[in-house]
């Protein structure tokens, strides 16, 4: 019989954490029937044999497969898929027993909503609160939700706190770019997004988003080496200016606000790195024609925070103050 919801989870080499993941949303409650397809990419670690003890279970599906990447996994995932809604959860995380409940009762709840949001909670390994995701219970129309999803504290553009119509990624042919190496789930749900009529949200912190210290978001520590594939993020918000409407002037504004963002942070990081002197002067002019480019939308953000337009005012005029700044602040561990 066709489920109600497919949760679809790529892994790779997560034999730490992926029973964890998976014993949490089989302990889900709410009326409701839902799958879960467990992809693995090619692991080389336990994790395949962490996942026989799901063998018998009629709700979860094992597929191995080679590797090819987050994004193309995925996209299998999305084919596998025969339910109403689907969702994507990564194996590193966790969930409440609530978490499909709150989500699935916002499309029984709301006519026409096209898609449903959830709250999430960003921790360490530790479990020690990195971030909490903010924001009221709401019904936005398309261009609120596309406004919104640029927002650093709200719920921004990840696949796992988003239940999605199977309809609507088939029919419409919305897949993740496997040749975005960065940001490719805020394209994917931007792509998506356009297709919407109507979109929840309640901010129930009912995910859990658990930050490895391996992970790319720990990158930009202070001392780490540059890593040309930094720039990569750059290439997704190019593309998302190409895929938004005109008419969407402040979506155009937020996607300009993280292009300048995104290559004022590299460039700070680039001052900090021990081979500095091997980044080659035409990328680091690039990265300042593209920052002074969108600066004027960057400054006239409303949402942006003083303490970011300081501190790309510092990067600007004066990055060698704010490198010793950063400094500072990194070896206290105390971040910026």
């Amino acid at each position: 019989m066709k489920t109600d919801i497919t949760i679809i989870i790529p892994t790779y080499n997560a034999e730490h954490t992926i029973e964890k993941c998976v014993d949490s949303l089989l302990k889900q409650v709410g009326d409701f029937s839902y799958q879960i397809i467990i992809l693995d990419d090619g692991s080389s670690d336990g994790t395949l044999a962490k996942l026989e003890k799901y063998q018998d279970n009629p709700q979860v599906k094992t597929v191995a497969k080679k590797n090819t990447g987050a994004s193309a996994t995925r996209n299998a995932g999305i084919e596998m898929a025969d339910s109403e809604y689907l969702i994507f959860v990564d194996a590193d995380d966790f969930v409440e027993k609530d978490y499909l409940k709150l989500l699935f009762d916002q499309f029984k709840n709301t006519i026409g909503c096209d898609l449903a949001i959830c709250g999430y909670r960003k921790e360490d390994e530790n479990g020690e609160l990195r971030f909490n995701a903010a924001g009221q219970k709401q019904v936005m129309d398309q261009r609120q939700a596309l406004e919104q999803i640029f927002v650093s504290t709200g719920y921004e553009g990840y696949p796992w706190n988003k239940l999605f119509k199977t309809s609507i990624i088939k029919d419409n042919q919305i897949r993740f770019s496997t040749d975005l190496a960065l940001a490719e789930d805020l394209y994917f749900c931007c792509e998506y997004l356009l297709h919407c009529s109507k979109v929840s949200y309640d901010p129930k912190q009912v995910y859990h988003y658990v930050v490895q210290e391996n992970s790319q978001i720990n990158s930009n520590r202070y001392g780490a080496p540059y890593n040309p594939k930094s720039l990569n993020i750059l290439t997704t918000y190019t593309r998302l200016q190409s895929l938004i409407p005109d008419k969407y002037q402040k979506v155009h504004q937020s996607i300009s606000t993280q292009l300048c963002w995104s290559s004022t942070t590299i460039l700070r990081n680039i001052m900090l790195a021990p081979n500095r002197d091997e980044v080659p002067t035409e990328t680091i002019a690039e990265l300042k024609r593209i920052v002074k480019q969108n600066q004027h939308d960057f400054m006239r953000n409303r949402i942006l925070p003083k303490r970011d337009k300081i501190i790309f005012m510092l990067n600007l005029y004066t990055p060698g103050l704010l490198a010793w700044i950063w400094k500072k602040f990194s070896l206290r561990g105390n971040g910026f």
